[in-house]
């Protein structure tokens, strides 16, 4: 054994003892999740069923006590088309995201703390194109993109199917009702439903 791989057995071995990462699955495949990202805190649960999408993980940070479901997508993607971007992906502590949930990025996407995500939710920073008649000659896929930074603040529960556009903020302790398409910000203590989503109720 040379000196590098001891090295790197020595390394991988304080890592272990300085985090606690659960998984459903063989070790190998949690170090290989691990270690795409950037960085990951302690108290982590990863579903190990070989159904994950990590794209530009180098880019993309994670807080402590964070769990996932099954078939994450999650995408911080630094070319595309012959364009460079600096893409974010940085995510707090306590989040949950449930099954098949999708991030995308180009520029950046920040989720608070104590934020549950549920099942079949789709997050993005960016569009194909600016969305104005400059673009109707060009295919879809052909177009440049687009981006605005999206942030989610703590205490934010989003629903089943929601979809959550570029550009968009919520506030601290929002909820956004399942269905919802969310096409620009909302303060905190908002409840939010509807396509495009609006708000229903204001909390305290």
């Amino acid at each position: 054994m040379n000196l590098l791989a001891i090295k790197q057995r020595i390394a991988l071995a304080i890592y272990r003892k300085l985090k606690t990462v659960k998984a459903v699955g063989n070790q190998y495949e949690v170090d290989r999740i691990i270690n795409q990202f950037a960085s990951v805190g302690s108290n982590c649960h990863l579903l190990c069923d070989n159904n994950y999408l990590i794209v530009g993980g180098k880019y993309i940070k994670i807080g402590d006590n964070f769990s996932v479901g099954r078939c994450l997508r999650i995408e911080a993607i630094d070319n595309y088309a012959l364009n460079n971007y600096l893409p974010q992906i940085i995510i707090g502590n306590n989040v949950r995201l449930e099954d098949f949930c999708h991030i995308g990025c180009i520029e950046k996407v920040t989720i608070g703390n104590n934020v549950l995500i549920a099942s079949k939710v789709f997050i993005a920073d960016h569009f194909h194109g600016s969305i104005t008649k400059n673009d109707i000659d060009v295919p879809p896929a052909k177009r440049s993109l687009s981006s605005r930074p999206v942030h989610i603040g703590d205490n934010v529960w989003i629903g089943d199917n929601v979809t959550i556009l570029p550009g968009v903020i919520l506030g601290n302790n929002v909820i956004v009702g399942a269905n919802a398409v969310v096409t620009h910000s909302f303060p905190s203590n908002s409840v939010l439903a509807g396509c495009p989503a609006r708000i229903i109720k204001t909390l305290g």
